[in-house]
């Protein structure tokens, strides 16, 4: 027994130096002032938005991007038609007849080997012809000043290396169907912005962890070596290209302003829930080093208090070592989180984040595991 708590601990001490690299990180991040650049010297950018199946977001999307703070003459919009089944291709055309800024590609099929939404943003920003791309999904809804926000950081002479602006995206669901749905909604709105601010706390330190592809700015010639966005994976448009940037000495930066928030839509049921977060799962050994130990050793970490946990059900182990090691890992989560949600001014409700502490390592490990070994649905397709 000596020997598993020997291993359980060490796996917690490398999980609190990351956590506590993370603090660090986000404590490093700077408020951008989004006034205090001139309209002449905002560059033109690119607005990708890669759509499958949004008839009934899509709309709204676009509308929301139509009507920026930001010179019309200086932003573009290229939306995708990726293979929809439904009314999606028919609205996006319906947009662009209305507006000059908006660009329609139809996709109606996917070359061997390359995820469906890699191809789509690379087929897109192969008609780009601005320095800066920002990309979302077509299930958002943006601030007025969202665009300027993430465009800010990268004004100026001296910021002419920045690769990478990302953003936060935050779930919004208007009505639950039950008091349990609004639970387990609100669990996973913490979970998911918790990914975000690790991926904040990371380029603190100017590190490439992971980003959110619905609010992410990218420098174009980071498209040139397509190799980094491992097009055969299914998914990670946006976590290889932040790690490629790492890789060829970009710098990165994480938007803070409450205005540079993306409000999206959620998955609709806990099943969706799993494959969305299996997805997430399945592409980490193909990640960064840096990004590859922290998954691995948290993985390890939570299968050795799962075992404790069950050595002491079983009486095998005392329940205070359990509970013990358990401390390790929520007291480092729960100041991380707490600091957090307090930069980017959001609320951390305690009873869903006591609950969400319950169910977070299996879940964890499920997701985990189904997304390596036994696959996914996403936007009606199984992958495996």
């Amino acid at each position: 027994m000596f020997y598993l708590y020997l291993a359980v601990l060490t796996n917690a001490l490398i999980y609190i130096l990351y956590i506590h690299k993370f603090i660090k990180g986000l404590s490093k991040l700077p408020n951008e002032q989004i006034f205090t650049v001139d309209d002449r010297q905002l560059p033109s950018v690119t607005i990708i938005v890669p759509a499958r199946n949004e008839e009934n977001y899509i709309e709204r999307t676009i509308i929301s991007l139509l009507y920026q703070d930001y010179p019309n003459d200086k932003f573009h919009i290229i939306a995708i038609d990726d293979r929809s089944k439904d009314r999606t291709g028919e609205i996006l055309d319906s947009l662009k007849v209305n507006s000059s800024n908006v660009e329609v590609i139809h996709i109606t099929e996917v070359p061997l080997n390359v995820a469906p939404k890699k191809n789509a943003i690379l087929t897109a920003v192969k008609k780009c012809n601005t320095d800066y791309i920002i990309t979302t999904d077509g299930d958002c809804l943006h601030h007025k000043l969202w665009l300027r926000s993430m465009v800010n950081p990268v004004v100026g002479s001296e910021k002419k290396n920045i690769g990478i602006v990302a953003g936060m995206t935050i779930f919004v669901k208007d009505k639950y169907s039950s008091e349990w749905e609004r639970t387990w909604q609100s669990m996973q709105n913490i979970d998911y912005i918790s990914h975000s601010l690790l991926a904040a706390g990371a380029i603190g330190c100017n590190k490439g962890f992971t980003a959110n592809g619905s609010n992410l700015l990218i420098k174009k010639e980071l498209y040139s070596d397509t190799t980094g966005l491992k097009s055969n994976v299914i998914s990670g448009d946006d976590f290889f290209i932040i790690q490629q940037a790492e890789k060829e000495g970009y710098k990165i930066r994480f938007a803070l302003n409450d205005e540079s928030v993306v409000h999206s839509y959620p998955v609709n049921t806990i099943e969706g829930l799993v494959d969305q977060r299996a997805r997430w799962a399945s592409k980490t050994t193909s990640s960064s080093k840096f990004v590859f130990i922290f998954a691995l050793n948290t993985f390890i970490f939570y299968i050795g208090l799962s075992l404790l946990f069950i050595l002491a059900v079983i009486n095998q182990v005392p329940f205070k070592a359990f509970f013990g090691f358990l401390a390790l890992k929520i007291i480092p989560e729960t100041i991380f989180l707490f600091y957090g949600f307090g930069r980017m001014g959001f609320e951390l409700k305690n009873r869903y984040y006591i609950l969400l502490q319950v169910f977070h390592i299996p879940f964890n490990l499920y997701a985990a595991i189904k997304g390596k070994f036994f696959g996914f649905k996403w936007k009606g397709i199984t992958y495996k």
